[in-house]
């Protein structure tokens, strides 16, 4: 289970600055690149009407905010600065408040940035204090205007969760597994993103994942061999990653700051504290739970023929028993229960949404397997990854228990 693993892979976090201390911070950057060599400054956008643009095209290229990209080109540092120089504030600024028009984002790959080279498994809360005190480090060698940590706010934390399908005996490879995923579902106000395909000339859904896009949140489900090969051939994990499914839920600001606002109304705490929780191995938990079992559901998979005979053994009255296998009947026949639903509204809606739970209320996924994989049951990856992780809860307490008895009787 080495790479079987829930927590969190990356973070941003952000802080505002006003015009001076921005300026600052970018002359400080170039300072440190002179003297260090280890950073790279990339302007985003710095664009200047020309001589012979009209007063709004002045006015406009001189008003938009210049963004500069800081990073380390040998990726060792777990960190990518993004700094934002806006000429006014895009918001209303409170009586007494400081313009702050202004910022400094910072992306931080946990794993990296605590010296721990390991690009498969998620980062957990243990991380934490590693991350804060390598952070503060590196933000004093910069620039005093950086701070440290606690004065930053969380921006976007991506949840994650790794199955190393071979590691936890799931009997399919991650190609068949990514297949079943993209036959689950696609909650309301979400979308699917689509790659445009060279061969038939238009967007196809993508085979190696399964990429839902919302206004606050998007999900990702892939084979993180496939992810590799594509971003990063020379990561030293790329062997490793070839049974692995990851799972991902990437927050948004606009969700970012719904969570971290539920948090403070029910605690006064810090902003600090905020990040501490919502980074923390429950929230952490809570979250893959909720869009893990609304998109790829619940229940084990099951070839066609073996949900309809699981359903028959549950001995329901004719009527129900036909609506259940009726259901699984046109989910196989349509591809995937995302497109059933889009067929169906009202009445016809409700009965599928109460279909879909009264089958897994029986440990039936809705999405069934192909017959010609010869595989008649796959069970959940998260009820998989739920037995393995008690499981080895349960030794420990024993191994815990024994050292105990031992010490007592020695």
């Amino acid at each position: 289970m080495e790479n079987t693993s829930l927590g969190f892979h990356t973070i941003s976090i952000v802080k505002k600055l006003t015009q001076k201390e921005a300026k600052e911070l970018l002359n400080d950057f170039y300072i440190y690149k002179e003297k260090t060599k280890e950073i790279r400054i990339f302007p985003i956008r710095n664009v200047k009407g020309t001589d012979n643009s009209d007063e709004f095209i002045k006015w406009l290229y001189s008003s938009s905010p210049q963004y500069y990209k800081v990073y380390y080109p040998n990726q060792s540092k777990g960190i990518l600065w993004l700094l934002r120089i806006a000429h006014k504030s895009p918001g209303f600024i409170k009586p007494g408040e400081d313009d702050r028009p202004c910022s400094i984002k910072v992306t931080i790959n946990p794993k990296i940035l605590a010296s721990e080279n390991n690009y498969l498994a998620a980062a957990t809360a243990a991380y934490l204090d590693k991350v804060t005190s390598s952070f503060n480090i590196e933000a004093r060698k910069i620039s005093p205007i950086l701070g440290d940590y606690s004065q930053f706010s969380l921006n976007r934390p991506d949840y994650c969760i790794n199955f190393d399908l071979k590691g936890m005996e799931i009997p399919c490879t991650a190609e068949q597994m990514v297949y079943l995923i993209k036959h689950g579902d696609i909650p309301k106000h979400y979308s699917e993103r689509m790659e445009y395909n060279n061969i038939s000339k238009r967007k196809m859904s993508c085979k190696d994942s399964f990429y839902l896009e919302s206004r606050s949140v998007t999900i990702n489900c892939y084979r993180k061999e496939a992810q590799l090969i594509k971003e990063f051939q020379q990561c030293p994990s790329l062997e490793a990653s070839q049974n692995i499914i990851r799972f991902e839920v990437q927050c948004k600001y606009q969700k970012t700051y719904l969570l971290s606002k539920n948090i403070k109304d029910k605690q006064d705490i810090s902003e600090f504290d905020v990040i501490s929780e919502m980074l923390s191995d429950d929230f952490c938990a809570d979250i893959i739970r909720d869009y893990f079992y609304r998109i790829v559901r619940r229940g084990d998979y099951f070839t066609l023929d073996g949900a309809i005979r699981r359903v028959q053994s549950k001995s329901y009255k004719p009527k129900k028993e036909e609506r259940l296998i009726s259901e699984l009947q046109r989910i196989s026949r349509f591809r995937g229960i995302h497109k059933v639903r889009a067929m169906l509204q009202g009445e016809e809606l409700a009965t599928f949404r109460r279909t879909l739970n009264d089958l897994e209320e029986i440990n039936i996924n809705p999405v069934t397997i192909p017959r010609e994989w010869n595989i008649p049951r796959i069970p959940n990856l998260l009820y998989t990854y739920d037995k393995i992780v008690n499981a080895e809860r349960c030794e420990m307490l024993l191994n815990e228990q024994r050292q105990e008895l031992i010490h007592c009787f020695s």
